[in-house]
């Protein structure tokens, strides 16, 4: 975890100001969660955030490796830093850190944590600055979280959605997935510990919680083994449902084959579990996907999304699906395209394979071109676009409850911004100027959806649901690589792989 305040010596400062710190973020969900908690901790420490495009006297870099593109994107934003803060403290941490961590340091990075030494970064930080002997770490140590990093209550400049980490690593080793490692064995967080991170979020303001990990439908595995109790995660969830305040609880990403009977049993009557969830297929070809090492086939994924489509009415229901994977012929490329179009799906992510050495994918024969990747990858970007804006037209003339995560939108229009538990983005006319809004962040209100489109629906503003909470500032932690261009984007992914934290 970040050193505690109790431990926490101030770094000196400069003309009586607190040392400044910015953070970029490359990657998954999860990285993210990670970049948050990080900031919280150097905050907590007495340090000033200001954006990684600014002067600063320490840049950290939370670097992705799943893909060629993170690794470019890590080792860019990694030379920016330098160039900016020529005498400043740069620190790479993350999975490219793990696995290359002499690539970073040759772009730039004067001291690298590797994943499962991440808890102990701002303390590392300090000493460098202290001049005090350096902390123990070796940037090639086996990956494995013992520790997790925490977020104590709201971070200033992070999202109105907060995200909890309750899982890291990952067992599966699919043939062409670096992420086990780079980030070790799957590792449950302990539940109170949980708890009482989802109870300080709350109590600073939160009212929906993003559960994240590597592989977060796991939670609980690694405790009991073969044995494990399939409703380890349900459990979890429903004393989550416990804290009070607590309004939405959002799963990140599910595995097929663990989303069990007894996790869409909770779903279909939890009021407070999203209607949101994203389920990795990566291809719906039973060949391919015994190839990638996927522990399921296409009649299993057909039975588990129509199951919850039937159970859980207005779900939300996502895919991330790989394209060009070794091998992959037309004929089974269009297997998957007919198993999607067989399927109440809302929405897909779009990967094109990407090689990753040291994978077993690797030394697999007949590698796709870049033109044939692309091409498959555009036909289903197009398929999911149209499946996505008839998500949204089907909530026409709806009242929907929102969640506002923009008080303004910044390019002068004067809406609103917000979000169903449904995943619907929504844009709100409230009744205010460009200048008075009448919604805060944190607010859950209720809306008419009057308007859809593909990207997001247009409403108005009905009731408030609750009390409002005061806007935190949107300045913060970056986020960008070109791999993730946003949430649930959709767009052409050349070199991009998926996995279960995206």
């Amino acid at each position: 975890m970040p050193v505690s305040d109790s431990h926490v010596e101030h770094p000196p400062a400069v003309d009586h100001q607190p040392l400044r710190v910015a953070i970029k973020n490359i990657g998954c969900k999860l990285n993210l969660y990670e970049s948050e908690a990080l900031r919280s901790g150097f905050s907590r420490a007495g340090f000033d955030m200001v954006g990684f495009e600014e002067e600063a006297d320490v840049y950290v870099v939370n670097t992705c490796t799943v893909t060629g593109a993170g690794d470019a994107d890590s080792r860019r934003a990694v030379r920016t830093a330098r160039r900016t803060g020529e005498e400043a403290i740069v620190v790479a941490t993350g999975c490219y850190a793990q696995r290359r961590p002499g690539e970073l340091s040759d772009a730039g990075a004067n001291l690298i944590v590797a994943n499962g030494e991440k808890t102990q970064l701002v303390e590392a930080v300090q000493r460098r600055i202290q001049g005090s002997p350096d902390l123990n770490l070796n940037p090639m140590s086996p990956p494995k979280t013992e520790k997790f990093l925490q977020i104590d209550g709201m971070v200033e400049g992070g999202r109105t959605r907060g995200t909890l980490q309750i899982q890291d690593g990952c067992d599966e080793h699919c043939t062409y997935c670096i992420i086990p490692q780079v980030r070790g064995v799957s590792v449950s967080r302990p539940v109170q510990e949980i708890l009482t991170q989802a109870r300080a979020m709350v109590e600073a303001g939160y009212v929906e919680l993003a559960l994240t990990g590597v592989h977060t439908g796991s939670f609980g595995h690694d405790r009991h083994g073969t044995d494990s109790s399939p409703t380890e995660l349900v459990d979890l969830l429903a004393q989550l449902e416990g804290v009070d305040g607590l309004r939405r609880i959002r799963l990140n990403s599910v595995e097929p084959n663990f989303v069990t009977d007894e996790l869409i049993g909770f779903a279909a009557h939890s009021s407070h579990l999203c209607r949101h969830y994203h389920i990795p297929l990566q291809s719906g070809d039973d060949t391919v996907l015994r190839r990638m090492g996927r522990r399921y086939d296409r009649q299993h994924y057909a039975d588990r999304i129509q199951r919850l489509a039937d159970t859980v009415p207005g779900a939300c229901i996502g895919a991330d699906v790989m394209v060009g994977f070794p091998g992959e012929t037309e004929a089974q490329f269009e297997n998957t395209h007919e198993l999607l179009d067989s399927l109440p799906m809302s929405y897909l992510h779009v990967f094109s394979y990407s090689l990753r050495q040291g994978t077993p994918a690797e030394r697999l024969p007949d590698h796709a071109p870049r033109a044939v990747k692309s091409t498959r990858a555009r036909r289903l970007i197009e398929w999911s676009q149209t499946r996505r804006l008839a998500f949204h037209r089907s909530h026409v003339g709806q009242q929907v409850e929102v969640l506002i995560e923009e008080t303004r939108r910044s390019d002068g229009s004067g809406l609103a911004v917000g979000r169903t538990d449904n995943y619907v983005q929504v844009l709100i006319e409230d009744g205010g100027g460009v200048e008075d809004p009448r919604v805060q962040a944190h607010q859950l209100v209720n809306v008419k959806i009057r308007e859809a489109r593909e990207q997001f629906a247009f409403g108005s503003l009905s009731t408030p649901m609750t009390g409002t909470i005061p806007a935190v500032p949107l300045t913060g932690v970056e986020t960008g690589s070109a791999e993730h261009p946003g949430e649930h984007a959709i767009g052409v992914h050349d070199d991009v792989q998926a996995v279960a934290s995206s």
